[in-house]
């Protein structure tokens, strides 16, 4: 069975995806003035607006890309998508649930303490050994700190603790 198509053939997957990656392109574009550097002499990848333009531009791009992938979808016999009967949703939903407590929680506790929070309580929501949730949170929670904080120099404000 063919998916019902839009414009000029194109499936209507396809065209929300270029509307999302043209979206994405403009608010990348626009990114610099719509975010003040601080401190204002900053260079631009120093700046504070250096993060959104990155993931904005990714998300621009990728968005192309993966309209052109799918170009030839609808002829493609085997697939590599992921079987959704498998999926186990009360799990999804917890760590869904979890990341929103996250989020509420970076300002108030600081970027790394969360953060380490959020992934050894994930690990243990997902069945973890106690060995591995500490193997892979830790570090992880480290270099995400890293990263964001000292690398993009991404301001999350103040928390009680790091």
């Amino acid at each position: 069975m063919k998916p019902e198509t839009s414009v000029r053939g194109w499936s209507w997957d396809r065209v929300l995806l270029l509307v999302l990656a043209l979206m994405a392109g403009n608010l990348l574009m626009a990114s610099r003035q719509l975010i003040v550097p601080y401190p204002e002499t900053a260079l631009w990848y120093e700046s504070a607006a250096f993060f959104p333009m990155l993931a904005l531009g990714l998300m621009a791009l990728a968005g192309l890309v993966e309209v052109f992938n799918r170009r030839d979808a609808l002829e493609l016999k085997d697939s590599d998508e992921l079987d959704s009967s498998q999926a186990r949703m009360g799990l999804a939903w917890a760590v869904l649930g979890l990341f929103g407590l996250y989020m509420l929680a970076v300002p108030w506790l600081g970027y790394l303490s969360s953060t380490l929070l959020f992934l050894v309580a994930s690990s243990r929501v997902l069945g973890f050994a106690w060995r591995t949730t500490w193997a892979l949170s830790l570090p992880l929670a480290l270099a995400m700190w890293w990263v964001f904080l000292k690398l993009l120099k991404v301001h999350f404000g103040h928390g009680w603790l790091i």
